[in-house]
């Protein structure tokens, strides 16, 4: 992702001190194994605010996904927003914690918190609709088009509990 440098001079060490920040970029490196923010703008309504212990940014972050049916593995697109409360910290006690984001000079690059908060507010298990019947797990047909022409065997009954249980988590 490239970096989104924002400066913060004139809110700097002034607490109580703050600004808006509206931002409408392309993001990228944004991704999970069945879902992506799309190559369109990311839409960001950001106020940055002047803090003791640095600048805390926060407001809204929203874009369009990419998205592949965790069931039939149909693609398929959606929305994603995510609200965002970050401090990036100033000063000598700048965060120990390497994981912290933090004010470089007198500008802030929200570019590492918006790929974190957009990252996670991807679905882990994207669905195309809630109703999805999958795919067959011996021929591959994509049950949503219609049943396919596998012969169905009989479950021996010690089974029965685990395939309730199956049956349950997948759907």
């Amino acid at each position: 992702m490239q970096d989104v440098i924002v400066s913060v001079a004139q809110i700097l060490g002034r607490p109580g001190a703050g600004r808006t920040i509206n931002l409408s970029r392309p993001v990228e490196g944004v991704e999970t194994v069945l879902a992506s923010v799309a190559e369109t703008p990311v839409e960001a309504r950001l106020r940055a605010d002047s803090v003791v212990e640095g600048i805390l940014v926060s407001g809204a972050v929203e874009g369009a996904t990419r998205l592949q049916c965790a069931r039939c593995l149909r693609a398929f697109s959606s929305e994603v927003g995510v609200e965002v409360c970050e401090l990036f910290a100033d000063g000598p006690g700048q965060p120990a914690d390497e994981d912290a984001y933090a004010v470089e000079g007198e500008v802030i690059d929200l570019a590492p918190m918006l790929r974190d908060a957009l990252t996670l507010a991807l679905p882990l298990r994207p669905l195309c609709r809630e109703a999805c019947a999958g795919l067959c797990g011996s021929c591959g047909q994509d049950l949503n088009e219609g049943p396919c022409g596998c012969v169905q065997e009989e479950l021996d009954p010690r089974w029965a509990g685990l395939s309730a249980l199956r049956d349950k988590l997948n759907h």
